[in-house]
């Protein structure tokens, strides 16, 4: 059932409100004790774990906390969804730390010509370059860049480099995943679709196209019109998502790559084999093509990314 947006109750305070409300030490200590626990605190239990040498004023931060990040129940009280995101943010460690990893080699490959890898890590950022291409895009990011986004510092703990970077594409897809279907990762917001096209596009293994100075010759641009998170990829990641070619996937033995994963080796070859080309640009439709040992699917997209037919060929064409 649609809900109007006009008959949804809306209770919100200032954001300057609520950013004074979280910056006291008592307040934020009562957050982390209500995330730790298994059930609701009462007073009581709050003033023990929480404000041990609290002088009488553990009442009043209760009362700012509530009712926007904690809940008073019959039995004692709770986090609300807002207190566990203001904990979770704290703990990924990007409010309250800033880790760097200088560039170094890793026994990751390049996707486009097989060469190794490095990995830097700043300001939340991680990036892997290729040392010898000009890797998936060039202009205002750093040479060779096949990768670079935002990844939480706590995801560096325990890792080797070639951990992080496998984590971080995982990380990377469980964001798409929901973009894909029109919703927000980050807020469940609305998402739009735009698409940058190259129509002078040329590129080889080893250089960007001149004239948009990247790999592919189209970008999806997908963006949340609430919170304004954005992602960019090819059309063609959205086709290999498809139940249709994961199921010509799994018929070749690449499971490894439903979704998509690790590119490394025999995978990365495969990848580099796959083209996209638009067919149509008002509105855009595009088709991928997936060779395979003999057999090529081709699937057709419109510009929602919808996919329209997936028609398997061998190589006789039949």
């Amino acid at each position: 059932m649609d809900i109007p947006v006009n008959s949804v109750e809306m209770e919100e305070i200032a954001p300057e409100e609520a950013f004074s409300i979280l910056g006291n030490e008592t307040r934020m200590e009562i957050l982390r004790v209500l995330w730790q626990a298994k059930g609701p605190y009462s007073f009581s239990e709050l003033r023990t774990e929480a404000a041990p040498d609290d002088e009488g004023n553990l009442n009043y931060h209760l009362g700012k906390l509530t009712p926007h990040f904690v809940r008073r129940t019959d039995d004692g009280y709770v986090l609300r969804f807002a207190g566990e995101q203001v904990v979770r943010a704290v703990l990924t460690g990007t409010i309250t730390s800033d880790p760097t990893i200088p560039p170094e080699p890793t026994a990751e490959e390049c996707l486009y010509c097989g060469t190794a890898v490095e990995m830097t890590y700043r300001e939340e950022v991680i990036s892997v370059q290729c040392p010898e291409c000009d890797g998936a895009i060039g202009g205002t990011y750093p040479d060779g860049t096949c990768m670079q986004y935002e990844f939480p510092p706590a995801g560096l703990a325990n890792r080797e480099r070639e951990e992080i970077i496998d984590a971080a594409h995982v990380l990377y897809d469980s964001k798409i995943a929901p973009m894909m279907k029109g919703v927000c990762p980050e807020c469940a917001g609305q998402v739009s679709i735009s698409h940058d096209a190259c129509s002078d596009h040329e590129s080889d293994d080893r250089e960007v196209c001149p004239s948009c100075e990247t790999r592919y010759a189209v970008w999806a641009q997908y963006q949340c019109e609430n919170c304004r998170y954005a992602r960019q990829f090819p059309p063609w990641y959205v086709a290999l998502n498809h139940p249709a070619v994961i199921a010509f996937l799994y018929r070749h033995g690449l499971a490894e790559l439903v979704p998509v994963r690790k590119i490394t080796g025999d995978n990365a070859k495969f990848m580099r084999r796959i083209t996209e080309t638009v067919v149509e640009t008002d509105p855009y439709r595009f088709e991928v093509t997936v060779p395979v040992e003999g057999e090529t699917l081709v699937v057709s997209l419109n510009d929602d990314h919808d996919v329209l037919t997936a028609t398997v060929t061998d190589d006789d064409g039949e």
